[in-house]
């Protein structure tokens, strides 16, 4: 497990408008970034299944971090969440949905790298499968991550 700390995406006014802006997506949502309860995302009205929902916007606010925020050079990709553990949590009578998801990544220069070595090499006799994606795997970094939700239905 990599320790490294990303930033926390400042507070805004409406989280509905910066994802608007940035993902070109609508979300009945407000509240704020799910880091804790105090900034919990609260789902006004979902349009799609809850579990689609939760990926969709842990994607969103890990590119942020992860990508969009950072400077060049600095930029992970090859974001990949996987959903770890779900549970409830109550805190002066309002349940939230404590959502908690493993992300991995790499570097943007590393993973290019990667990439065009993939595609160079494929299919190809002497091109080693299985030792690119231990070395892909060797240069990700791993993360757990909380995401805090309040107005889930079950």
């Amino acid at each position: 497990m990599t320790n490294i700390e990303f930033k926390q995406i400042e507070p805004v006014d409406s989280i509905q408008k910066v994802i608007k802006e940035v993902f070109d997506l609508k979300l009945d949502i407000s509240g704020g970034w799910g880091y804790d309860n105090n900034s919990a995302i609260i789902v006004e009205k979902l349009d799609m299944p809850i579990e689609q929902f939760i990926h969709m916007f842990a994607t969103m606010r890990a590119n942020i971090e992860m990508n969009l925020t950072l400077e060049e050079g600095e930029r992970y990709t090859g974001i990949n969440l996987t959903l770890e553990d779900s549970k409830k949590f109550e805190i002066n009578n309002k349940i939230y949905n404590i959502v908690s998801f493993k992300i991995t990544a790499m570097k943007e220069k590393v993973y290019t790298d990667f990439i065009q070595e993939y595609k160079d090499g494929y299919g190809k006799k002497d091109f080693d499968l299985t030792d690119h994606f231990d070395r892909r795997k060797q240069n990700s970094i791993t993360r757990e991550v909380d995401y805090w939700f309040y107005g889930l239905e079950d």
